[in-house]
C-alpha cells in the first residue's frame, strides 16, 4: 500500500530505524507547465463567453433541451408530485446514450464519449443493451467522467450559459426555456416518426444496435433543422438591448468577426482571421476598423483580441523554450549549469539571426521592432517575417525536432518576445488595458506581458547574455517550479527540472511539448454560425473556409 510522505515521516519520528517503504508512485502529467495558459482561457471567455473548444456542433443543444423536456414531461404525467432527482438524471442519460450510440454505430466522431462508447457498448451483431443494473451503471460513470454531453468541459456550461436550459425547482433537474421550445418540438417530431420512438417508452428498456443505429440518421448531428437554426442563431447573436455584458461582447466579437469575412470575397480560414484581428488589418489592406471609428464596444473587442493573439505568440515562445532547456540538457551529457544554457542560446540565436546578438538589448529590440518597415505595428503582425500565426507555426514545428529544429528555438523565442514588446508598445496607446485585469496584464504570477514590458525597459542597458540568464532561470524554469509546486499534492510528478551539483537536471523521462497554440474557440465559433446559417463554410481545401454570401448566409 502506498504512503504519503507525512506517513513515512511519522513513522520514522516515532519509532527510529531503518525499514522498507513501497516505492513513492507518482505520475508524470501537468499540460500547462509555465501557468500561462489561464491567461489566455480568461482573455477567451471575455471575447467569447457561452461557448468552449469542444461545442461545433448545435443539434446537441436541441437534443438535450429536447432530452430535459421529454423527461419532464414523462415524470410529471407518471403521477410524481416531486420530481426525483435521480430518475430524471438516469433517464436523461439514457436518452443521450442512446443517441450518441447510434451516432458511433453509423461510423460517426461528432459527438463526445465516443472512445467511451466504444469500450463498454454492443456493436452491430453484438448482443442487446439494457438500462438498468451493474452495466448500466459502469456505462453511466463512465459518460459521467467527463464524456457526458452534458459535462463540464463539453456542452454542459455552454447549454445553460446560452439560454437552451434552465435550473428547476428540483436541483439537478432542468428544464428548456420558452425560447428553445420550437426546437425543441422539432426534435420531438423527428423522434415520434422515428422507428426508435420507443426510446422515450420507460417500459422499454433493453434495445439492440441494429435497432438504435437508424435514429443517427433521423438525427445526424450535422444537419439540424431550420428551427433549430433559427433558435441558436437568436440565443447565439443576441442584440445589445439585452443589457448583459457577457452578451454584448460576444455580439461584438461576432460583429467583428463577421465583418472581415464579409470585406474579403473569398473568405477567411481561421489562421487568416487570427492574423486579421493581430494586425487590425483585412488582406486586402483595408483596415478592420474604419479611422475615426466611433463604436467603442468594436474597438474594444478588437484590442481584446489582439491582445489574445501577442500572449499566445509569448506563452508559445517560453514554453519552446521549456523544451529547448530539456533538449540541451539532454544533449550536455544529462545535465547543464546556467552559464552552459546561455552560452548555448547566445550562440544558436546569433546562428538563427545576427540581429539578436546585441551587444545590447535595447539594440535587440530596437532592431526587431523596425522590421515593421513602412506598415507599422500593430499592422505589422500579419506581414512577411513579422506575421504572428506563421512565428506560432515555427516555434510550434521547431519543437518537434528534425536536424537542426531546436537549435532555431532560441532565435526564435526571442524574435517572438521582441515582437511581443513592439505589439505592447503599438496597442497600449489605442486603448488597450495592462492592469490586474486588463487584456496586456494580469497577476504577476502568470507572467503577463506588461511584466514582461518592464522587465525589458529594465533590461535595455544590458548585454544580451543577461537577458538568456533572466529569461532562463527565471521567465522559464523559476516559473515553471513556481506553479509545479503550487499544484502539487494530487500524486501528479509535475516538476520537470531540478537543481543538481552540476547544474541543472531533467526529472521527466519525455521531453515536454510540442505546444502549440491555446485553442481560442475561433473555430467553434464559425462552425456553429456555419451551422445556424450565419455564414458558409467551404471545406474543399486543406483547411476549412467561412464566407458570406454563397448559400446565403448571415440571415
Amino acid at each position: 500500500m502506498n504512503q504519503l510522505l507525512q506517513d513515512i515521516d511519522l513513522d520514522f519520528a516515532t519509532a527510529p530505524g531503518a525499514r522498507l517503504v513501497t516505492r513513492l508512485a507518482l505520475k508524470d502529467g501537468g499540460v500547462d507547465p509555465l501557468g500561462l495558459r489561464q491567461v489566455n482561457l480568461d482573455l477567451m471567455d471575455r471575447a467569447i463567453p457561452g461557448i468552449n473548444n469542444t461545442t461545433v456542433f448545435i443539434r446537441p443543444y436541441a437534443f438535450m433541451a429536447w432530452a430535459w423536456w421529454m423527461t419532464n414531461d414523462l415524470l410529471s404525467n407518471g403521477g410524481k408530485k416531486d420530481i426525483d432527482s435521480a430518475a430524471a438524471k438516469d433517464f436523461v442519460m439514457r436518452l443521450e446514450v442512446i443517441y450518441a450510440w447510434s451516432h458511433m454505430l453509423a461510423g460517426g466522431r461528432d459527438l463526445p464519449g465516443m472512445a467511451v462508447l466504444r469500450s463498454c457498448m454492443p456493436m452491430e451483431g453484438g448482443g442487446s443493451l439494457t438500462f438498468k443494473g451493474a452495466n448500466w451503471e459502469t456505462i453511466k460513470k463512465k459518460r459521467q467522467a467527463s464524456t457526458s454531453i452534458m459535462d463540464a468541459i463539453q456542452y454542459g456550461p455552454s447549454i445553460k450559459a446560452l439560454g437552451f436550459l434552465e435550473q428547476t425547482s428540483v436541483i439537478g433537474v432542468f428544464r428548456p426555456t420558452e425560447q428553445v421550445m420550437p426546437a425543441v418540438r422539432a426534435i420531438n417530431a423527428i423522434v415520434s416518426r422515428s422507428a426508435m420512438r420507443h426510446m422515450v417508452d420507460p417500459g422499454v428498456g433493453t434495445f439492440r444496435p441494429e435497432e438504435v443505429q437508424c435514429l443517427n440518421g433521423d438525427l445526424p448531428p450535422s444537419e439540424p433543422t431550420r428551427e433549430e437554426q433559427d433558435v441558436f442563431r437568436r440565443l447565439f447573436e443576441p442584440g445589445r438591448e439585452t443589457g448583459r455584458t457577457d452578451f454584448t461582447r460576444r455580439n461584438d466579437t461576432l460583429a467583428l468577426v463577421l465583418e472581415a469575412i464579409e470585406a474579403t470575397p473569398d473568405g477567411l480560414t481561421v489562421p487568416e482571421l487570427r492574423g486579421v484581428l493581430a494586425s487590425g488589418v483585412l488582406p486586402s489592406g483595408r483596415r478592420l476598423l474604419r479611422a475615426g471609428s466611433n463604436d467603442t464596444g468594436l474597438q474594444t473587442t478588437w484590442l481584446l483580441m489582439s491582445s489574445l493573439q501577442v500572449r499566445q505568440l509569448q506563452r508559445l515562445a517560453l514554453e519552446s523554450m521549456l523544451v529547448w532547456i530539456e533538449v540541451m540538457i539532454k544533449t550536455n551529457g544529462g545535465s547543464a549549469s546556467t552559464d552552459a544554457l546561455v552560452a548555448m542560446a547566445l550562440s544558436q540565436a546569433e546562428v538563427f539571426d545576427a540581429d539578436l546578438a546585441g551587444p545590447t538589448v535595447g539594440n535587440v529590440l530596437t532592431a526587431m521592432s523596425q522590421r515593421s518597415a513602412d506598415h507599422g505595428w500593430p499592422v505589422a503582425a500579419a506581414k512577411g517575417q513579422t506575421d504572428f500565426v506563421a512565428l506560432s507555426d515555427r516555434l510550434s514545428l521547431a519543437q518537434r525536432g528534425g536536424p537542426g529544429s531546436y537549435e532555431t528555438i532560441p532565435g526564435l523565442c526571442l524574435t517572438a518576445l521582441a515582437y511581443v514588446q513592439a505589439m505592447y508598445t503599438a496597442l497600449k496607446p489605442q486603448g488597450a488595458d495592462d492592469g490586474k485585469l486588463g487584456e496586456l496584464g494580469g497577476r504577476s504570477d502568470r507572467f503577463p506581458i506588461s511584466l514582461q514590458h518592464r522587465r525589458l525597459l529594465s533590461l535595455q542597458d544590458a548585454t544580451v547574455d543577461t537577458l538568456w540568464r533572466e529569461l532562463i532561470e527565471t521567465w522559464v524554469i523559476g516559473q515553471h517550479v513556481r506553479w509545479s509546486v503550487a499544484r502539487n499534492g494530487d500524486g501528479t510528478q509535475r516538476l520537470r527540472l531540478a537543481l543538481g551539483d552540476s547544474g541543472w537536471l531533467k526529472v521527466h523521462k519525455r521531453l515536454s511539448g510540442p505546444f502549440g497554440p491555446t485553442p481560442d474557440r475561433l473555430l467553434s465559433a464559425l462552425s456553429l454560425a456555419a451551422q445556424s446559417g450565419m455564414v458558409d463554410r467551404d471545406d474543399t481545401g486543406a483547411m476549412a473556409r467561412f464566407l458570406i454570401g454563397r448559400a446565403g448566409g448571415r440571415r
